[in-house]
Formats: structure tokens, C-alpha cells, sequence
């Protein structure tokens, strides 16, 4: 009498496992994206970080932007010395190169050079 169930190596066992495997990777990069992307349409082009930052702090020129993390796109700071590190607030340096209306928006957390302006 045959087993109703399929034997451990049998090509079906392997079949779902690599589906279940493939849909996994496909979800888990699915969370990782984010919400929907972004529309082309929509898209105004990239952040000019070190423009940010002269613009944005007084004595402006003795700022220099600085990415204090190469895998946080949060990490960007305007830096003077080394006691000096301000945040940029990124929807105001969009409005400031795309005028209003202008909002940053970001593709992936980990990817600092993904930041870009949208409407």
C-alpha cells in the first residue's frame, strides 16, 4: 500500500519549497520598498544636501553636509566642527530648490543617496 503522504524528496515537497521560499523573498522586498513608488510623473530630481545646508544655517558656508552613516539615508547632518551638527530638514530644502509644494520623499531607509523631491 502506498503512503498518502509524499515522501520527503519527492519533486512536490521541493516544488512548494522553493515556492514558498520565492514568495517570502517577494514579500519581504515588498516591505522593504515601502509603500507604492512614487510616479515618475511626480518625481522633481534629488536633494542637493550641501545647498541644504547652506541655506538652512545661519553663518551657512561654514557648514559642510555630512553623512555620518553610509547605510542611513537618515544620517545627513550639517556639520561646522565637530560640536557642531544640525539636521536638515529635507521638505524645506525641497521647497527651496523646486518651490512650493515640494516634499522629500525616500526610495530606501538604508540608501542615503535615495532621498528625492516629489509633488
Amino acid at each position: 500500500m502506498k503512503s498518502p503522504l509524499p515522501q520527503l524528496g519527492s519533486p512536490g515537497i521541493a516544488r512548494r519549497a522553493v515556492t514558498s521560499a520565492a514568495v517570502f523573498v517577494l514579500m519581504t522586498a515588498g516591505l522593504l520598498a515601502g509603500s507604492a513608488p512614487v510616479a515618475a510623473s511626480d518625481v522633481l530630481g534629488g536633494i542637493d544636501m550641501q545647498r541644504a545646508c547652506n541655506t538652512q544655517y545661519y553663518d551657512a558656508f561654514h557648514f559642510r553636509a555630512v553623512l555620518l552613516d553610509r547605510n542611513d539615508a537618515g544620517s545627513w547632518r550639517c556639520v561646522k566642527d565637530s560640536d557642531t551638527s544640525n539636521r536638515i530638514d529635507l521638505d524645506l530644502a525641497c521647497m527651496i530648490q523646486y518651490g512650493a509644494g515640494a516634499r522629500a520623499g525616500l526610495t530606501f531607509s538604508w540608501d542615503p543617496n535615495s532621498w528625492y523631491c516629489r509633488r
